[in-house]
């Protein structure tokens, strides 16, 4: 698993040195900002300095390190019409507002990664959305495999899902991407359930996403380790959910798996029941996968002309 965090790592860097040489002023690092620096920073030690130290054993929130510097992107309502950001394996941090309440829970946030990669709405501004083609990136396990499930199935698994809507709640999941009215022998291997039925979104979280979400552990209270919930707010870290839960296969160091996946509006969380116990949920790399998507691969729509676009 640590050799797969350090290849993905390697190629990830490759991606945003190739990207950096061309971004010029659109995505302009910062001088280092005191309030987004001193935020952000408080904000991955709490969850993600305990595993950097070994004091547990549990995936990662963040990333190991950030992946980008402190930059700056479009954002119509932020001062100057740009807001503070940075990227980490598996998600954006965001700093909207460096004048507001520097104690609230809101104050830095995750960006909407996974609802702009499914959906293709790149968001500049509170309703300021520009329109691209979903992602065609594998949402868990080794890129470029062709059974691996991607944003962009996703994004059409919404559209033609005949559960959503209804409450299932207690019910055992066995809905599969690749066969959508359901896989019988996952029932019998997992006996994985429906937890809670969000009204919000009139979507259902599986169990093991909706227990991570209300999760507690050692978390780093400035620089001391103390017992918590890893997310104050449940909805935090993930948004609320976006799609069912699916199982699908995902290919892992070269090795097929069956993955239980489920997109919320910032993340994208994976059930992999072979992995060890502190690893089956994870955040999938929707950090790495969003600043590819964004900046480097994916070109904009807008009506038939498609052109590349850093803003």
């Amino acid at each position: 698993m640590q050799a797969c965090l350090r290849r993905s790592h390697i190629s990830l860097l490759a991606v945003i040195i190739l990207t950096i040489s061309w971004v010029g002023d659109s995505v302009a690092a910062l001088g280092a900002p005191d309030a987004a620096t001193t935020s952000f920073q408080r904000v991955w030690e709490r969850t993600d300095l305990p595993v950097s130290q070994g004091a547990v054993e549990r995936t990662w929130i963040w990333g190991p390190h950030p992946l980008t510097d402190i930059l700056s992107e479009p954002y119509r309502e932020s001062p100057d019409g740009s807001r503070h950001a940075i990227y980490y394996d598996k998600a954006r941090m965001e700093l909207t507002d460096p004048e507001a309440d520097s104690e609230s829970l809101w104050y830095v946030t995750n960006g909407r990664l996974a609802f702009e990669l499914i959906t293709g709405q790149v968001q500049l501004g509170h309703d300021k959305f520009e329109q691209r083609l979903p992602a065609d990136i594998n949402i868990a396990g080794d890129q470029g495999i062709p059974n691996g499930p991607t944003y962009a199935t996703l994004s059409t698994m919404r559209d033609y899902d005949e559960f959503r809507g209804s409450d299932r709640t207690g019910d055992v999941i066995t809905t599969a991407i690749a066969d959508p009215f359901g896989r019988p022998a996952l029932e019998d291997a997992y006996d994985i359930e429906y937890a809670y039925f969000d009204e919000v979104t009139q979507t259902n979280i599986a169990a093991p996403f909706w227990d991570f979400m209300h999760s507690s552990g050692s978390i780093s209270d400035d620089g001391v380790l103390v017992e918590a919930n890893l997310f104050p707010n449940p909805y935090y870290s993930t948004g609320r959910p976006i799609t069912e839960p699916y199982w699908s296969s995902a290919t892992v160091g070269g090795v097929e798996r069956d993955v239980l996946i489920q997109c919320f509006e910032r993340r994208c969380l994976t059930y992999t029941p072979a992995n060890p116990a502190g690893w089956r949920v994870e955040s999938g790399n929707v950090g790495q996968h969003y600043y590819r998507w964004r900046y480097a691969e994916r070109p904009i729509v807008q009506g038939e002309i498609l052109y590349r676009t850093l803003t």
